[in-house]
């Protein structure tokens, strides 16, 4: 057991890079290392991928290639997505957004002559209609509402949410950081108007993603310089960055009713377990319209983060919540959201599994949780 191979299973924070996306990137990384808005013709390599990394990612969300830009990741795409708002009106969004759009929503403030409106969701992590079409008036540009939960997994009703913005006249933006190349997604069926994500997140390399945004869309642009995407977003671009995203994403869909059986199986393995010596554990989200392969445990009279680390020594790696606000041991605002007791959220961890986990790692993890909390019980049993 000393040498057990370290089991990964925080797949939401970020996953392997795909062996195939590494292959694709290396001859950008070394000999074709042109600049794709070059004239000459070394640059045809580069220029040539760039314009089929684009096709390949509009075609996996069904998307126009010009719709497509890319950005550094998914931080940098729902900024734009918020910021480039700005000047059309006031842009709300849901309470239990990604601190991308929560904190890009908090600089907009300052130019809306008042803090923009939070959307209530319900125990499940669904948003309020209610709370949407309350918020919705002449003034509201942009409601902005994640596909996927990064914390509890909870998908969304996007597109009844994306009509009723519609009805208003407003643009409807989603965050899908952590729903593509997991779960299908296409645009079009959604009917959003922009829409986040990140390649670090379906196997593909850090430091890259993409914004979709639909044509006629009135959206700003977010770096001045060069020409580069359309003259939208100014700055060399990433060649082989871009090349390893596309072909993750390629992978991914390729692969996602193969991979959710296998994660659905996983999970059902992890519950069983669970729920056999701990029944007073509670799984987090809705129950079904959830991302595969998403766990979100909350178990009384524990410490979720004492158990994060206790499960680090056995060579496990989950986390307690979103990974960028993994220096913070506050109970996070998406669990606050959702409304979930204190006693619960205090003992809450994310397990996140992945295209690379097996059975018998769940089950493994799920030993583990159970010894340690049969530990805890025991030490807490008066003499």
């Amino acid at each position: 057991m000393k040498n057990r191979p370290y089991i990964y299973a925080d797949n939401a924070a970020t996953t392997k890079l795909a062996p195939e996306a590494v292959e694709a990137m290396m001859p950008f990384l070394s000999d074709e290392y042109g600049n794709p808005s070059s004239l000459y013709s070394f640059s045809r390599s580069a220029k040539k991928a760039l314009a089929d990394a684009r096709s390949v990612i509009a075609e996996c969300i069904g998307a126009s290639p010009e719709e497509i830009f890319f950005t550094s990741g998914g931080t940098e795409s729902d900024n734009w997505a918020i910021k480039g708002f700005i000047p059309h009106g006031k842009v709300i969004a849901s309470r239990i957004e990604h601190h991308a759009v929560i904190n890009a929503l908090a600089y907009c403030d300052h130019f809306q002559r008042g803090p923009g409106k939070l959307l209530s969701v319900d125990k499940r992590g669904i948003v309020s209609f209610k709370s949407l079409e309350n918020a919705l008036s002449p003034r509201v540009a942009l409601v902005s509402v994640m596909l996927a939960n990064n914390e509890i997994g909870t998908i969304e009703p996007i597109r009844e949410l994306a009509e009723k913005a519609h009805e208003y006249g407003a643009a409807f933006h989603t965050d899908a950081v952590q729903a593509v190349g997991h779960i299908p997604v296409n645009v079009g069926a959604l009917g959003v108007d922009l829409l986040s994500a990140s390649a670090h997140k379906f196997h593909g390399p850090k430091g890259i993603g993409f914004l979709y945004c639909k044509k006629k869309v009135a959206l700003e642009r977010f770096l001045d310089g060069g020409q580069q995407e359309a003259g939208m977003r100014a700055g060399t671009e990433n060649v082989a960055a871009i090349v390893g995203m596309a072909t993750a994403l390629r992978l991914s869909c390729d692969r996602m009713n193969k991979v959710t059986a296998r994660l659905s199986e996983m999970t059902a393995c992890f519950r069983k377990i669970i729920t056999a010596d701990i029944p007073e554990a509670v799984f987090n989200g809705d129950p079904e319209h959830r991302l595969p392969g998403h766990i979100s445990l909350s178990i009384p009279g524990i410490s979720g983060e004492a158990l994060m680390h206790v499960l680090d020594l056995k060579g496990i790696a989950v986390s307690t919540g979103a990974a960028c606000d993994s220096r913070s041991t506050k109970i996070s605002d998406v669990l606050k959201a959702i409304r979930l007791p204190v006693k619960l959220a205090k003992g809450t961890i994310r397990i996140t599994l992945g295209a690379y986990n097996t059975v018998d790692q769940v089950k493994y993890i799920a030993d583990k949780i159970v010894d340690y909390c049969k530990t805890i019980g025991e030490s807490n049993v008066l003499p």
